[in-house]
């Protein structure tokens, strides 16, 4: 059987309701069927107090605001806790690659830009990376072999174009 997986998609959409606070609904899905949560934000100025609900259960988390990994931090303990892990003391292959991948991908992109990572279903590139500006908008999107190559092709979109190269006055 599969697990519960929350797409890059809702972990994108998690980050407004996380930075304003509130409540929210989100979908983790399975081939097989789908599971509804409730998320409710409560901010102040040093952490996010978070309030999960899927059906009966219910689990809480609190991530500190200045935390740069929050993002991914939050899908995990979703994922975790709609898996019925609710203790999630010990960090999956899957899930320290994907932390180092994001670790790489931060190191290249500026302070008002956030990564989310992702793995894919490409076996030659595993890794997938979008990045986004503080209004939201897509800088970069890629997909790697391995953290360094996925920061690389991150690094290679980002980079400043130079102008006028080959024009004439």
């Amino acid at each position: 059987m599969s697990e519960f997986t929350l797409s890059l998609k809702q972990v994108m959409l998690l980050q407004n309701v996380l930075d304003v606070g509130g409540t929210t609904h989100c979908l983790l899905s399975r081939p097989e069927t789908t599971c509804p949560a409730v998320i409710q934000v409560e901010n102040d100025t040093n952490a996010h107090h978070l309030t999960v609900e899927f059906g009966p259960c219910m689990a809480s988390l609190t991530l500190c605001r200045s935390e740069p990994n929050k993002y991914m931090s939050l899908r995990d303990f979703l994922q975790d806790v709609a898996n019925g892990r609710t203790e999630s003391g010990h960090l999956s292959q899957e899930e320290m690659a994907l932390r180092d991948a994001l670790d790489s991908v931060n190191s290249v992109i500026s302070a008002d830009q956030v990564a989310y990572i992702t793995t894919t279903t490409n076996p030659d590139l595993p890794v997938g990376a979008v990045v986004t500006n503080e209004r939201g908008e897509i800088c970069a999107a890629a997909t790697g072999s391995c953290k360094g190559h996925l920061a690389q092709a991150v690094h290679a979109q980002l980079r400043p174009i130079q102008e006028g190269l080959g024009e004439r006055a």
